[in-house]
Parts: structure tokens; sequence; C-alpha cells
């Protein structure tokens, strides 16, 4: 996507005017950049759907040479403070752009460029919890909670407050992910407690959008509502477009539980907007998942499955597997309407069996209901009912009262 393109092309630029004088410049560019591939925007034209379906994501492998070459120019020019400094500037952005390898590499060479140098110790748990976010959001749980529970131990060795507090949210937002919501929470509070000594507005600006998506899940809307609006309006006052963009699809989905698809379809596309604005790839899947859950709910299975289909090709990019999971779900429901039962069914089970392996109670619910719609559909009450149940007891586990009504209000008559 030309948008992506520019935006790490502009980033690599800083980063060698930044690190290198004017002689190592000539030199990089003469070594490595003459290579650089020319993309070109295709199918910028017409409604904003038509736009959004046709962004293209930017040549992965072009991107990891950049990085490659890169830190081979650099290591024999740099010390190593100045090394380690531009590390972490490739680091955040491989995370940002979904290059999800490469950023573990990155910042595996970061912790081997240090060792055991105490000195560092911050430096050394900046990498560690960078480390636990990436492993937290392919879904690989215990690596994330290995890396999480040292970067939290070397903070502590030094006394940081806010490291260990981004240790607790990190903490609450995998809980979150898994749908383990009492767990999620405490380990929020945890963080808010730790920054009551501190003026970390950032960082309590991202525990409340957690707080929020926590809220938004169990029903209490307002409040959800609440802590997005605060959030926005210190992200809105700092212009970090990735965490606007964050939570405008978090406030999609905040309107989708709530029916009211067309504020919905609204946020989905700011987010969308902004994410291309920063250039960030790693969330852009959701909204994208996200509306075409919407267009399965107004029976427009065209757009539905061109949405599913760019989410998956996005997802899949950066190995997003709980994403991946939920689109499975989604193609399940197509098929459901399109009468394709046995195709669904495929669909569905399979979301079922991967949010299982990934220990996602929240979506194993969901999921659960759409197989329990599914059988009901096709005359399978017995197998029915089991579904609609497993997803009830969970609802009923953190007590989603309006999720429980409705299913409720569903099954009055069926059984």
């Amino acid at each position: 996507m030309e948008t992506d393109v520019k935006d790490e092309q502009r980033f690599f630029e800083s980063v060698l005017e930044n690190f290198f004088n004017k002689k190592e410049l000539k030199e990089f560019s003469r070594k490595t950049l003459s290579n650089k591939v020319n993309t070109s925007e295709k199918g910028v034209i017409g409604s904003t759907e038509k736009r959004q379906i046709s962004l293209e994501i930017d040549d992965y492998i072009e991107i990891n040479l950049q990085v490659d070459l890169l830190i081979t120019f650099a290591q024999s020019r740099l010390d190593k403070n100045k090394f380690i400094e531009l590390l972490f500037l490739l680091g955040r952005f491989t995370i940002t752009s979904g290059k999800f390898q490469t950023a573990i590499y990155i910042h595996e060479k970061i912790l081997s460029e240090i060792n055991e140098d105490k000195t560092l110790l911050s430096l050394s748990a900046s990498a560690q919890l960078a480390l636990g976010e990436i492993f937290s959001r392919t879904a690989v749980w215990a690596l994330s909670f290995e890396y999480i529970k040292k970067a939290n131990s070397s903070y502590n060795k030094i006394h940081d407050i806010k490291g260990c507090a981004n240790c607790m949210n990190l903490l609450g937002t995998i809980h979150g992910d898994r749908g383990e919501l009492g767990k999620a929470v405490r380990y929020f509070e945890k963080g808010l407690k730790l920054l009551e000594i501190t003026d970390d507005d950032y960082l309590q600006a991202k525990i409340g959008i957690n707080l929020g998506i926590v809220n938004n899940i169990s029903g209490d809307y307002e409040t959800a509502l609440s802590y997005y609006k605060r959030a926005l309006l210190y992200f809105e006052k700092i212009k970090d477009l990735n965490k606007i963009a964050e939570i405008r699809h978090n406030m999609g989905m905040l309107y989708t539980r709530k029916k009211d698809l067309k504020n919905a379809i609204k946020e989905f596309d700011r987010s969308i907007s902004f994410s291309v604005q920063c250039g960030d790839v790693s969330t852009r899947g959701l909204p994208y998942l996200s509306k075409a859950y919407i267009y399965t709910l107004q029976n427009d299975l065209y757009l539905a499955s061109a949405f599913a289909n760019k989410a998956l090709e996005i997802c899949s990019r950066i190995n997003d597997k709980l994403s991946i999971a939920d689109i499975y779900k989604i193609n399940g429901i197509i098929q459901r309407k399109l009468g394709s039962y046995e195709l669904a069914e495929n669909y569905l089970l399979t979301s079922l069996r991967l949010n299982e392996e990934l220990q996602n109670k929240l979506n194993q619910a969901e999921t659960s209901l759409e197989i329990g719609r599914l059988y009901l559909e096709t005359g399978r009450a017995d197998e029915s009912k089991k579904y609609f149940n497993e997803a009830i007891k969970y609802y009923k586990s953190i007590k989603a009262l309006n999720e429980l009504a409705s299913i409720v209000s569903e099954l009055d008559g069926n059984f």
C-alpha cells in the first residue's frame, strides 16, 4: 500500500539522518537503497468500502531487507548505546507495522547486546516487555507471561514504578483477550494503584481504554463510553493517531453491542482512516473484521465476505491468531445465511477449536452461540441447546446481563 510504503520510507530516512553523517548516508544509500521496489496504489476510487478493500499491505520482504541491511551497516559504525537506541526504534517500528518475527529478532538482539550489563537493566526490562507484548499479540501466552514476569522483576530492581504499571496493564490486556475479565480488572487496578504517585497521564489513559473494553463486554455501556471519551480527549491532545484508531474501533464495538449499526460503521471507518494515517498495520484488521460482522447483520453478504477476506489478509500477515479465529466465525455466519450449512458448520467448528486452543473464553462463547443458531436452524435441537448453554454459562460467569437477556429472548419458544 502506497501510504504505508511512504511512511516506512520516511521512517528509514529519519533514522538515517539522526544516526549517520552525510558520508555514511551516501554509503548506505549506494549499498542498500538502490533496489527499492516501486509500488502503485490500486483501486482508490469509488465508495469508502471500495477504497478500504483496495488498500494493499506493504511488501513484507522489502522492509525486512531494509531492517537487516541497516542493522549490519549500523553495528560497525555506532557505539553500543547508540546502536541499542537504533534497535529500539526499529523494534517499535516493526511492532507497529505488524512485522512481529522481525520485531522478535530485534528485541532478542537488544538483550544479547546488553547481556549481563546491570547498568542497562532499564533497557533490558524494556526489551523484555516488548517481547511480552509481541507474543501476546500472536497469542503465544506462555512466552508472553514469561517475558512480562522478567520485565516486572527488572523494573522492580530499579524501582521503576511506571515500568511495573506497564507490566500490569499488559497482563490485564492478555487476560481480557482471553475473556478472563475478573483477572483483567484486577491487573488494571494494580496498574492504576502504582500510578497514584506519578503523573503519567499517558499510561493512565491506556489503562482507561482497557477498562472501557471490560465494561463494554460486561454490558455497562455508559461507563465504557465514559472511559473511551476521556482517553480520546487525551490522545487527540497529544495527536497519537495509533491510540485514536484503537479507541475509535472500541467505540464502534460499543455501538455494535447497542445495535446502533450506523454509528458503529462510522467509528470503524474512522479507525481504518487513522490506522492508515499512522501506518499501523497491527490493529487494522480489527475494524475490517468488525465491519464484516455488521454487514452479516444487515444481510449484505457480498460486503461481509469482502471485508472478512481483507481482514484475513491483514491478520494472516501479522499472525493475529485471535482475529483469524474470529474471521472463521464470520465466514460461518455468512455461509449459514447463504444456506451452505455444511460449510458453515466447518467454519464455526474451526473457529471454536482455535479459540479453545488459544484459551479465549469470550470468543468461545460467541462462536458457541453461532453454532447453536446453526443447529437450531437445521433441526438439530439437542446439539443446539448444548452450545447455547455453553455460551450462557460464560456470560453468567462475567455477569453480562444484557447479553444473557438477549440470548434468553432469542431462545424463548424454541426449547
